[in-house]
Order: structure tokens, then C-alpha cells, then sequence
């Protein structure tokens, strides 16, 4: 059975990673501007998605980088319309250099069945000939594809209410495609927060809207594009009823071992968001290998520390279940730590379900920074 997943304009939201501090504290934090996100190996970005099945967070991660192309695992927990658990969906797809620099077209959702390369469309961001458009002639003509009939409607269907009702073209292979005009609804890049490897960043995006789909059937669209040529992500979007948003970015940085250390001398806490989880889960994901090896790494340099791992929730689920969620996900990281050699007695446990969030549980962005899991010196 084929399976689809929403890749660029739907990706995060339910329960993945654990968090904690009251939201003024949050907001009281320094924050860093920064123009670029890397193209580099290890890229992982995590969207925040607002779906009529439920909310949910889904990863694209960058496995190389090599003069042909960029290749890019996406992967996501996707809830049901039935009810039904959450079903796992990865995908590997191949976007070519050439389309990076020229590509209108969007793949916004892969099936199963699509094949490596899809030629003439890139995925998590645009292309540096749309960000031209956009720079020199204030709007920019753009194409967004993605896959008829099937498991669109169950797992995720950015653009499934315009697939049905504004007249998208159908394509040869099942897919569909709505093509649209969209303009700059601010003349200068916005300032947009994200959570860039754990620290409250803004990045500078073009704010556009426009309509996709023909005529009056059409529906609305609005996406914010990372001002940056060579790595032009959709930081966020609202098509129709449907939202998604960047949340976090992740990417390796020389000596990040050091900047754990030095937090959890400083302030003796740091927050963690590269540790994943499944769905409603306890069960650590394999993209957490590089965090937990840092981890790691410190506790080897600094033998008289103890630590006490802290899960934290969103609000979603209700108290009793956050409780016990997070008590099972900062368990779980002690479990995963132990086993790569960190002795148990240097490591304590404690689950605050959502009693501490960072920001509002109102938003996607909010609900995703206050999934986290926290370390303490203690």
C-alpha cells in the first residue's frame, strides 16, 4: 500500500520532544539574528502542522549534499481520521542542484510510490529563481504538486480541499497541481522566530500571498520564504484551511559538546530538542544519536556532575497522560544514556507533563517549543 506524507507545506505538531520555564521567561531570553540555515548533512528541520486529522511533527533531514543534488529523508507520525494510532511514514527523495536554482514548482507531498527524483519541482523551500522573482519583481509564479486520491485525506493533504474543489490539474501519474501567482504582502523580509539548534533565532523571510487553483475556486495562499538564495525554505505557510510552520532547525556545529557544558556550568540547565520521539511515544527515534553521543561527551568530561533528565509536554492529551508521558520520555533518555555508557547513578529522573511550558500551547509553534526534554545539574 502506498503511503503519503505532507513534506513541505505540512511537517510537525503532536508529541514528539518534551520542554520547560514560564512564557515570560522565554520571551525575556536574548535572541540571536541569523540570515542562513546551512544546505549542509545533518540539516533536520521540524515542522509544526495543522491538519483536519489533528496536529502533528514531521522531520526532513538532510542526508548529503553532493554537486548533482541534496538528498532528503522525511518522516512523520501521521494521525488518523479513523482514530487509529499514528502511522510511521518515511520517505527519501532526491532533489537535483539544477532544480535548486530553478524549479517553480513545489513537491509539497510524496507518496511511497513516487520515484527518488521528481524533475522540476524542489522540496522544503523554494528555488534561488523564484527568490529572484521575488526580490527584483516583488511576486513570483510558482506550481505546487502533490498526489491524488489514494491516502491523501488520511495522511495528510496540504492542498486535499483544493484538490477537490479548485480545479488543480491532474497529472499523468496520479498527482495534481495548482499553479498560482503570489506577491509580496511586505516590501522587506519579516523577522520570523525559530528555534535554531535550541536557541529563540529570527530569521528574514518574504512574506507572500496569492491565490492557488483557478478561478473562483481558488484558495488563498500565504507563505513566508527564507531570504537566503542557496537554502530558501518555506518557514511557514496557510493554504486554505490548512497551516504549517517551521519550529525547529537542527544542524551540526563545531564543538556543540562545549555549549552543553558550558550552559550547564553557567546556569546548571539546558534544554534539549534534538532528542525525538515517536508519536505519543517514549520510544527514542535514531535522529537523537547525535545529541545523546553530546550528551554523552559531557559527562565524560565533567565525572563529578549528576543530571537530572526532565520530560515536558505540550497541553494536549490532557494532565494525567502528559504526567506520565513525560516521566516515560525522560526515562527513556536516561535508559538511552546508560546504555552508551553514563553511569545510572549519575542521572536522576522527573516528568512535569505541561506545568512548565516555555510559550503559549495556542500555536503550533508554541505547543512544539514546549515539547522539550531538559537537563539540570544537579
Amino acid at each position: 500500500m502506498n503511503r503519503n506524507l505532507a513534506a513541505v507545506l505540512r511537517i510537525s505538531a503532536s508529541t514528539l520532544a518534551p520542554i520547560v520555564f514560564s512564557l515570560s521567561a522565554f520571551s525575556a531570553l536574548a535572541q540571536t539574528a541569523t540570515s542562513t540555515i546551512p544546505l549542509i548533512e545533518g540539516l533536520t528541520i521540524t515542522h509544526g502542522i495543522r491538519a483536519t486529522e489533528g496536529d502533528y511533527e514531521s522531520m526532513s533531514r538532510v542526508g548529503g549534499v553532493t554537486p548533482t543534488g541534496v538528498t532528503l529523508t522525511i518522516s512523520g507520525d501521521v494521525p488518523q481520521v479513523s482514530g487509529a494510532r499514528a502511522e510511521p511514514v518515511s520517505i527519501t527523495r532526491t532533489v537535483r542542484t539544477a532544480d535548486l536554482a530553478n524549479a517553480h514548482t513545489l513537491k509539497y507531498e510524496f507518496n511511497t510510490a513516487d520515484g527518488d527524483i521528481i524533475p522540476g519541482s524542489t522540496a522544503i523551500g523554494m528555488s534561488a529563481a523564484v527568490l529572484a522573482d521575488v526580490r527584483a519583481r516583488g511576486q513570483t509564479q510558482v506550481t505546487l504538486d502533490g498526489t491524488a486520491g489514494g491516502l491523501m485525506g488520511v495522511l495528510g493533504d496540504l492542498l486535499g480541499s483544493v484538490a477537490k474543489s479548485s480545479g488543480m490539474a491532474g497529472l499523468p501519474d496520479g498527482r495534481v497541481a495548482a499553479t498560482g501567482m503570489l506577491k509580496l504582502a511586505e516590501s522587506k523580509p519579516v523577522a520570523i522566530p525559530v528555534l535554531v539548534n535550541g536557541k529563540r533565532t529570527t530569521l528574514p523571510a518574504y512574506h507572500l500571498r496569492g491565490h492557488i487553483g483557478s478561478a473562483e475556486t481558488a484558495e488563498d495562499a500565504e507563505l513566508y520564504v527564507l531570504d537566503d538564495p542557496a537554502n530558501a525554505l518555506v518557514l511557514r505557510w496557510t493554504i486554505g484551511k490548512d497551516k504549517a510552520e517551521v519550529t525547529r532547525i537542527e544542524f551540526p556545529v563545531k564543538d556543540a559538546p562545549k555549549v552543553m557544558e558550558r550552559e550547564l556550568a553557567e546556569s546548571r540547565r539546558t534544554a534539549i530538542y534534538g532528542i525525538y520521539f515517536d508519536f505519543n511515544s517514549a520510544t527514542i527515534k535514531p535522529q537523537s544519536e547525535p545529541v545523546l553521543r553530546e550528551i554523552v561527551e559531557v559527562m565524560k568530561r565533567e565525572p563529578g556532575w549528576t543530571l537530572k533528565v526532565e520530560g515536558h509536554t505540550d497541553n494536549v492529551g490532557g494532565d494525567a497522560k502528559n504526567q506520565d508521558l513525560s516521566a516515560r520520555r525522560a526515562a527513556a533518555v536516561k535508559d538511552a544514556l546508560v546504555q552508551r555508557g553514563v553511569p545510572a547513578a549519575r542521572l536522576t529522573t522527573g516528568g512535569y507533563g505541561a506545568s512548565v511550558p516555555r510559550e503559549t500551547n495556542a500555536t503550533l509553534a508554541g505547543r512544539a517549543r514546549n515539547r522539550r526534554v531538559e537537563l539540570t545539574r544537579e
